[in-house]
């Protein structure tokens, strides 16, 4: 049997629509053309996972070389080239009478498919039919509290993705294993020879109780065949979803589609829920949690620096048992939620400061009650993982809402910390689901499905999104035991010391009436054994006072900077280490060891210097020097 395509004729009383969703998705947080047609395809096909079974999904680009036949592709074309023609139509790179088709084909397996009743034409609300909701709603979904999609425009970036705003779907379906093939296009209203369509066309078969205009998914074996080998597709007897987008866009390249995979969804890959295939000509990439890493680092470059610290963290954070988490207090419930030292146990934020300090890994269990209006509060959680290492690259937390990463959140950057937020629990990822735009780029307090349903929804999203912030603030303002007097700035300029004479004199209480002033002892000269100075991206210490005994041998120990504490119990070996990748230059002086921040160094002469550069330009240097033959500090500077 021939199958064509139809699309609905216009009426005076209809309204002109021209379809705009997928411009939901053309946002400066998707980077390349194949990161929103992955994030939303992988997105579907894990909400549509069945029982606990990993997600596979296949990913095929044919490119021009590898493009299908005109010819083959013609029998499923029928009744739509006229469409496609028609001016107005919104389509700007029509296909030419002879182009080949080059294609994408997106593929899921371990899926329920598009279950549901293929004759409903209306259903109420958030019923499930998986069916319905693709192929007969626009901006409805049947998602519920454990999905990840909420505004049913994600399937719009498939036909988006073609140059003829169409694709196919063929389903396999779970629950009565049958086969069902449709066409779906999404044009602008248009005319062709004098009559008005509307903008949506379907390919199937006709009504069966008259011409109501419901089209109808083919069920037919042979049909479903031919589609299948002109296609390559894989479904087999597999229940899932295919999805065929035809003249495809030519820049869904197998680097853009690898990257925007590994960028979107390493958290399930990681974890053993999803595995992802990209085919493009004869490159099969398989992405999955054995691969992962050395696919990034095959790549290289700047997603390997941006990647390689997530991956490490996330890969820790899995192996957790639920006791290896600091599990904080619930905030109040009858409040917004606010971070402060009470939500802490006894004990944990000097525990959490000692590891900090050192570079290890946390993990912080935050409990929350989530509070939608008229409803009771349900008990929910978080998780962060978090450490400093130190890079001036890293800063800004990393949100994995129920699988799928949220690049686009507004949160406080915290310098030399890498950090991961996890929410996954049901309510907590309802929450936040909710406040996510179409394009799940980013968490919005003024969203359709957000404001005015939560009690303090809007106070409580910032509560998540500043938790790395905040936690880090509260473990710093542990640290209460400063030593003043040890560090000064490296390049400061001690005073004179008549400068310091006349601070202690105007210090002193007025002599009594008729007492002559006691006339001072001056103070003993200061010899200084060596003198610190400041050089071109670090500094020198030379010998002091030639009058002096020189030092037998020196410990030189360096640090940044920090705003609270120590910074040499707060040094880190990413931030540079004098055994490697520094400049030090030695004049009558030798090496006795370089270790992280500290040298030692025996002094040859009274007439010594040691050069030390290669220190970050845009960060404070703190220098400790001592002599080694006595525990007094010889110099501070």
């Amino acid at each position: 049997m021939n199958y064509s395509w139809r699309f609905n004729t216009m009426r005076p009383c209809d309204k002109a629509r021209e379809p705009i969703q997928g411009e939901f998705f053309a946002t400066d947080a998707i980077s390349n053309p194949g990161e929103a047609l992955v994030r939303e395809g992988i997105q579907n096909s894990l909400d549509a996972r069945r029982d606990d079974e990993k997600v596979i999904v296949r990913i095929r680009v044919t490119g021009t070389g590898a493009a299908t036949a005109r010819n083959a592709v013609a029998p499923f074309l029928k009744g739509i080239e006229e469409h496609f023609k028609a001016p107005g139509n919104g389509l700007r790179e029509i296909p030419d009478d002879c182009e080949n088709c080059p294609l994408l084909v997106f593929e899921d397996f371990g899926t329920t498919g598009l279950i549901g009743d293929p004759v409903e034409w209306k259903t109420n609300s958030g019923s499930r039919n998986h069916f319905y909701h693709f192929f007969r709603a626009e901006g409805r979904s049947d998602k519920r509290e454990r999905d990840i999609g909420r505004w049913g425009v994600g399937k719009q970036v498939f036909p988006r993705a073609s140059r003829i705003n169409s694709i196919f779907g063929l389903t396999v379906r779970s629950d009565d294993r049958k086969k069902l093939l449709m066409g779906m296009a999404v044009l602008k209203s248009h005319d062709v020879n004098g009559i008005r369509y509307g903008p949506d066309g379907w390919l199937g078969r006709p009504p069966e109780n008259g011409d109501n205009g419901l089209i109808l998914p083919i069920d037919d074996a042979a049909f479903i065949e031919s589609f299948t080998r002109t296609f390559d597709i894989q479904r087999g007897d597999d229940p899932g979803l295919t999805i065929v987008v035809p003249w495809c866009d030519l820049e869904l390249t197998d680097a853009n589609l690898v990257r925007a995979v590994l960028r979107g969804y390493f958290w399930p890959i990681l974890r053993g829920q999803l595995e992802v295939i990209v085919e493009t000509g004869s490159i099969e990439t398989i992405l999955d949690s054995l691969s992962l890493e050395g696919e990034i680092r095959k790549i290289g470059n700047d997603l390997e620096r941006e990647m390689m610290p997530l991956v490490e963290l996330a890969k820790w954070a899995i192996r957790l048992k639920p006791s290896d988490f600091i599990k904080l207090k619930t905030p109040d419930a009858t409040r917004a939620w606010q971070w402060g030292r009470e939500l802490f146990p006894d004990g944990s934020l000097n525990e959490m400061r000692t590891r900090y300090e050192r570079g290890d890994k946390i993990a912080i269990r935050t409990p929350v009650s989530v509070r939608e209006k008229g409803q009771s509060p349900r008990d929910s959680f978080f998780d962060v993982f978090f450490y400093r290492d130190g890079s001036e690259e890293s800063g800004r937390p990393v949100f994995v809402r129920e699988g799928i990463i949220i690049p686009d959140v507004r949160a406080p950057r915290t310098r030399a910390v890498r950090s991961l937020i996890i929410a996954e629990d049901g309510p907590i990822g309802a929450f936040l689901g909710d406040s996510e735009n179409p394009a799940h780029t980013q968490w919005q307090k003024d969203g359709a499905n957000f404001r005015g349903k939560y009690v303090s929804g809007a106070s409580d999203l910032q509560f998540v999104i500043r938790s790395v912030h905040e936690v880090v603030n509260l473990i710093c303002e542990q640290d209460k035991n400063e030593d003043r007097t040890l560090l000064v700035d490296l390049f400061s300029i001690s005073g004179p010391p008549e400068d310091e004479e006349g601070r202690a004199a105007s210090k002193k209480k007025p002599d009594k009436p008729g007492r002559e002033p006691e006339t001072p002892t001056p103070p003993d000269h200061h010899v200084r054994p060596f003198i610190i100075d400041r050089i071109e991206g670090g500094f020198a210490v030379r010998s002091g006072d030639v009058n002096g005994p020189s030092p037998k041998a020196l410990l030189i120990r360096a640090a940044y900077h920090v705003r609270r504490g120590n910074p040499f119990k707060k040094y880190h070996p990413a931030d540079f280490d004098f055994s490697q990748h520094m400049n030090i230059k030695f004049t009558s002086a030798t090496a006795l060891e370089k270790k992280e921040n500290t040298l030692r160094v025996r002094v040859e002469s009274g007439d010594f210097r040691i050069e030390i550069s290669g220190f970050d330009p845009k960060r404070d240097v703190r220098v400790e020097v001592k002599r080694e033959e006595d525990d007094h500090a010889g110099s501070n500077a």
